[in-house]
């Protein structure tokens, strides 16, 4: 039964949509249907046809069922709607709405009923010649493989295909995406949002079910009028294949969220105690320095207690308002360049509250009933098609402190490898701008930014400092990413003076880097977009330019780590390999490979990296766990091995074999 509203609202116009179960008949939507029995639905579902091939479009509601992610088992795999703490889990699909190009269909079943229903919709889902179309398909497949269903044939996911037509879309939600198509219906979702807030729900399964199923239903129809809107541009702008890749890559990151990460039951309380102390004792040091207890959080409360302890407040920036300003950056100036104790243990605090609060307790928080988290890795984050790491962020943990690192382990019989690739953008950027120098630098095993510290300090190689290394390796990042002076005057620790000194050696010592750079930009305001080795484009406007050799170098890595991440996937399944890809944090891909498949190893070096495609040999050094993520070993010895079987290459990634991945 439905609950009831608070008040009696009325349906309004515009985006003031409001459910009404009296008069929503006038709002009752032909050609969509709710049905019951699934031997009827597999009769009445026509998939529809494009250049041959035949389609359907599906999507999933879904619930939370466990009360606490600890409680989650091995077969299920927690997804969550929303970002941050507001996030709400989800663990399986109450139901399914499928859409045909004619009619859209939704039906229900449960848990309890062990989706007796839904899986008797097998012979849609289970069909390979029938593609299958969602918006955001990774969360679907999920929620099938949760429910014990599997789906075969080709997938195609309509988040990707948006970000790939219009990389400069604001926002990719189906609901924002509808507005702006000639047929999209968005009213149902309004009604929704509306029901859930006069109501306070958010568990879907007590909104109506006749605005629910008629919700549901527009989405697939909306889904559907998108993909026929953008998939057509794939041809005309060369972006299949590019598209094709992405879409193989999905079942990839699948299948390593699937296997998730372990982690130590045996390291929790250790960790939590160590970070706690150290949390209490940096608070303590800040107060005792201070005399007083105050918000650290509060920058007016922070202001005093800095100008009443001697500080000049001339050197704390003020905001647009001539209020101080005391973010992150500037806590870390002051640190650095003035050396102010109260300020270096506030940050002392910070960073042990931050390893305690984000990164401790919101691993272990996430864990399920086997001590296995389950990040979500989003494949469309950035416009440049890097990817993401959420729930828990496992790209943002920190390098130099290993301590977060370390309560991550491999299964039993498993060892953790770790491939990272040797400075892939900075690698690209000698390729793209054809740097004599550089390329044979790293053509002969040097490292990048000794063998350009080299060329700017006119030293061998070999007597290079590490500040000198340094100095080199942050201009040639500044570089990349169309870094203004004086950000890059405050990485080199230079005047502004210096600065622009130091960078007009660098053009002198490395002539083709300027003329790239500008040949970039006046692409650009030529013709406003630039497009990588792969296909991929990055419209900006004139006075963007400057952005444009980083969206050039930057996506080329992106698409570069997605194409070997997919060979890599091909390699493991075609052989039916125990070895498992598990995780991918910027340019490292982590590996859980099995005791008795350590031959692999050189394979899938040589899988990750690239010795002809480009000016210069793309590489991927080794390193294995000791035995966890925060202790590694570079392994030098290990060589690269082409496989000589190239069949791997076509492994049917969409031919179903994910779905049985932890499947009883």
């Amino acid at each position: 039964m439905p609950i009831q509203a608070k008040k009696r609202p009325i349906i309004q116009n515009g985006l003031g949509f409001v459910y009404n179960e009296e008069m929503f008949k006038d709002h009752i939507v032909e050609n969509f249907y709710e049905i019951a029995d699934p031997k009827t639905l597999l009769k009445l579902v026509k998939p529809f046809e494009l250049d041959g091939r035949k389609y359907i479009v599906f999507d999933t509601e879904t619930h939370p069922h466990y009360t606490s992610s600890h409680l989650v088992p091995k077969t299920v795999v927690r997804r969550w709607v929303g970002s941050g703490k507001t996030a709400i889990p989800q663990d399986y699909p109450f139901e399914i709405s499928i859409f045909d190009g004619t009619n859209a269909y939704a039906i229900y079943d449960s848990l309890e009923n062990n989706f007796a229903k839904f899986k008797q919709l097998a012979p849609l889902f289970e069909d390979p010649t029938i593609d299958k179309i969602a918006h955001n398909t990774k969360f679907d497949m999920h929620m099938f493989a949760n429910a014990g269903l599997s789906i075969k044939g080709r997938l195609h996911d309509t988040v990707v295909l948006a970000k790939l037509v219009d990389e400069n879309r604001g926002t990719y939600t189906l609901l924002d995406v509808a507005r702006k198509l000639s047929k999209g219906v968005t009213k149902f979702e309004y009604m929704v949002d509306n029901y859930k807030q006069i109501n306070r729900v958010h568990d879907y399964r007590e909104i109506p079910k006749q605005l629910l199923s008629t919700y549901a239903n527009a989405d697939v129809q909306n889904c559907y009028y998108l993909f026929m809107n953008d998939y057509p541009k794939l041809k005309q702008d060369d972006l299949e294949a590019l598209y094709l890749n992405e879409c193989e890559l999905m079942v990839a990151l699948y299948a390593m969220e699937r296997y998730g990460m372990k982690i130590d039951s045996t390291y929790e309380m250790d960790l939590k105690t160590t970070l706690q102390k150290l949390c209490d004792e940096a608070e303590e040091a800040v107060y005792a320095e201070a005399g007083v207890m105050f918000n650290m959080n509060s920058t007016q409360q922070l202001f005093k207690v800095l100008t009443d302890l001697g500080v000049n407040s001339t050197i704390i920036p003020k905001t647009e308002k001539g209020n101080p300003c005391l973010d992150k950056d500037v806590l870390g100036t002051l640190a650095e360049c003035y050396n102010i104790s109260i300020v270096n243990k506030i940050l002392e605090y910070k960073k042990n509250f931050k390893l305690l609060g984000t990164y401790a307790n919101g691993i272990y928080s996430q864990r399920d009933a086997e001590y296995c988290v389950h990040s979500s890795i989003n494949q469309t984050e950035a416009t440049t098609g890097r990817m993401s790491i959420t729930k828990p962020a496992l790209q943002t943990l920190p390098k130099t402190d290993t301590r977060i690192r370390s309560c991550f382990i491999p299964d039993n019989d498993y060892s953790l490898w770790f491939m990272d690739l040797d400075q892939i953008e900075y690698r690209l950027f000698a390729h793209y701008a054809q740097a004599k120098g550089l390329l044979e630098a790293i053509n002969n095993n040097f490292d990048i930014h000794s063998a350009t510290a080299a060329i700017l300090f006119h030293k061998d190689i070999k007597d290079v400092t590490d500040e000198e290394r340094a100095k080199a390796k942050t201009t040639n990042f500044a570089l990349i990413y169309g870094q203004g002076n004086e950000h890059t005057a405050t990485m080199l620790k230079m005047s502004m003076t210096e600065t622009i000194a130091f960078k007009n050696n660098y053009f002198a010592q490395i002539p083709e880097a300027r003329p790239f750079i500008a040949t970039v930009h006046e692409v650009i305001k030529m013709r406003a977009f630039v497009k990588n080795f792969y296909g991929r484009r990055r419209r900006l406007a004139r006075h963007d330019s400057y952005k444009a050799p980083n969206a050039l170098i930057q996506g080329c890595a992106a698409d570069y780590i997605k194409h070997k991440l997919v060979d890599m996937f091909k390699y493991i399944s075609y052989h039916g390999l125990k070895t498992k890809l598990i995780n991918i944090v910027h340019d490292e891909v982590v590996l859980m490979v099995h005791k008795d498949e350590h031959d692999h190893i050189p394979v899938l070096r040589w899988l990750l990296s690239d010795f002809t495609s480009f000016r210069c040999k793309i590489t991927a050094g080794v390193a294995k766990g000791l035995p966890h993520w925060g202790k590694k070993e570079e392994v030098s010895t290990l060589d690269f091995q082409e496989p000589k079987d190239k069949a791997y290459l076509q492994y049917d990634v969409f031919n179903g074999n994910v779905f049985n991945i932890y499947k009883e």
